[in-house]
């Protein structure tokens, strides 16, 4: 049986894992959550919905990030200029999308809860909607996993340290449709939000 029958090759995903994490401590992508490490996980989770292509952005620690992933197929990226912003690594993640992609969502690792289920969800509204920016939406807020369309592209490519994916999110409110996603609330920042991660585990 080929668990990706159902998949989506057209579509991109890209994980940046590359920062530093300093209000946590340490690099939140490797982190462990019931054995193994955020960045595995969301790897993981990525696949399962059968992409066309998983992307990730390193950095910090950029080998441990790769040693902890266990799947041969991901297209890793180097970004030696990490330290200047999460926009940056978005940046440099959708320089590298394939030609053949019709939509990148944007995937991170500290966003623990949301699973396969949710980015299914996500991808039905956008192949119902191909031409709008799909995202999750939470506590009042939208945020990501968050899909674009091709058309985006050139833009998520000259993002930089002062403007992330939240701020094309604004610049096209217009074009957009939340996905209510409860599970994207929950984000691992803080020591306190390690806490509450760890409080899972039992």
């Amino acid at each position: 049986m080929n668990p990706q029958k159902k998949g989506h090759p057209g579509l991109s995903i890209l994980i940046p894992a590359a920062g530093a994490s300093d209000r946590l401590g340490r690099p939140k992508q490797l982190v462990e959550y019931r054995g193994v490490t955020l960045i595995q996980r969301t790897v993981d989770k990525a696949f399962a919905i059968g992409p066309g292509e998983v992307i990730v952005v390193t950095g910090c620690q950029a080998n441990a990030v790769q040693q902890a992933v266990h799947q041969t197929r991901v297209r890793w990226v180097l970004h030696p200029n990490w330290s200047r912003g999460m926009g940056t690594s978005i940046a440099a993640g959708a320089a590298r999308v394939s030609p053949q992609s019709n939509s990148l969502m944007v995937l991170f690792c500290d966003q623990w809860r949301v699973g396969k289920e949710d980015l299914e969800r996500l991808m039905e509204t956008w192949q119902s909607e191909p031409e709008r920016i799909v995202c999750a939406r939470a506590e009042g807020r939208n945020m990501p996993p968050v899909i674009f369309p091709s058309r985006y592209f050139s833009q998520l490519q000259a993002l930089n340290g002062r403007r992330g994916a939240h701020a094309l999110l604004a610049d096209h409110a217009s074009r957009l449709t939340p996905v209510f996603l409860k599970n994207a609330a929950f984000d691992l920042d803080t020591k306190d939000d390690l806490d509450d991660l760890k409080s899972h585990e039992l």
